[in-house]
């Protein structure tokens, strides 16, 4: 993990242990079903499937991967201004796609049905190259709620597909998902600007969550602090988070930093 890196994860951190929302769970994620230990629900479209709770949402860089993580698949790379390019290969992850979209509809090619949940069909196989040539991702897509999850393991350790697999199940009347990434197919992280803020609030509340800004707490004097300055307004903490279910019309809590003084 590069410095930079390490400096942000250890601010954010940081962040969420000052941030009142950190402790406050507006909404509680259950779906009715029990997660598998170790687990926790994500999904999009009415669809949730289970991941490692220890995987992080939206770690990504040029809209590529680089940590164990869940994030959304568009089908387009940025211009990337990372001095080491991302190495997807090297970290297992969950992509979220869009089978409606022109990326989502060549992934469909090639699966066939396996099984069904809650009695729409499942399609499931392998698609290789869009990593990397001759690297291949399991895919399970529930077209009829147009999303796919296609799956990298880089490391068996990472995550057990049986399980995943397994896990896959569709949302209960009146229960939806906080929404996983903004246009750009680009999840709102800790540090981001006030601009991707209003930008985040404005979709959760075109999606029909209410939405709570938070500034979080200055820190107490002589507490050790990451000693990075944010603007009035940055991304601290998103709760719950995105991808998580949630109640329809339920809350979300988007803790900020609130003024410049704010370390």
């Amino acid at each position: 993990m590069s410095p930079t890196r390490l400096v942000l994860l250890v601010g954010g951190l940081a962040a969420c242990l000052l941030a009142v929302s950190c402790s406050e769970k507006v909404a509680s994620g259950e779906t009715g079903d029990p997660v598998p230990e170790g687990y926790r629900w994500v999904g999009d479209g009415g669809v949730l499937v289970a991941v490692p709770d220890w995987w992080t949402t939206g770690d990504t860089e040029c809209l590529l991967p680089v940590e164990d993580t869940v994030h959304v698949e568009t089908g387009a790379v940025t211009d990337c201004a990372s001095t080491v390019p991302p190495a997807p290969t090297e970290v297992s992850s969950l992509a979220v796609v869009d089978t409606g979209s022109a990326h989502g509809s060549r992934l469909l090619e090639g699966l066939s049905v396996d099984g069904d949940v809650g009695g729409e069909p499942v399609l499931s196989g392998r698609e290789c190259g869009w990593l990397a040539p001759r690297v291949c991702r399991t895919v399970l897509a529930v077209p009829s709620r147009g999303v796919a999850f296609a799956v990298h393991v880089a490391d068996p350790g990472d995550v057990d597909l049986t399980v995943l697999r397994g896990s896959l199940r569709l949302q209960p009347e009146g229960w939806t998902t906080v929404p996983l990434a903004l246009g750009s197919g680009r999840t709102p992280v800790w540090g981001d600007r006030p601009a991707t803020t209003r930008s985040y609030a404005a979709l959760l509340r075109r999606t029909g969550l209410r939405v709570r800004v938070v500034p979080a707490p200055p820190a107490d004097a002589g507490e050790t602090t990451s000693g990075v300055v944010l603007p009035r307004g940055t991304l601290l903490d998103i709760e719950p988070g995105p991808g998580s279910p949630v109640e329809e019309g339920g809350t979300v809590v988007l803790t900020v930093a609130p003024s410049p003084a704010w370390q």
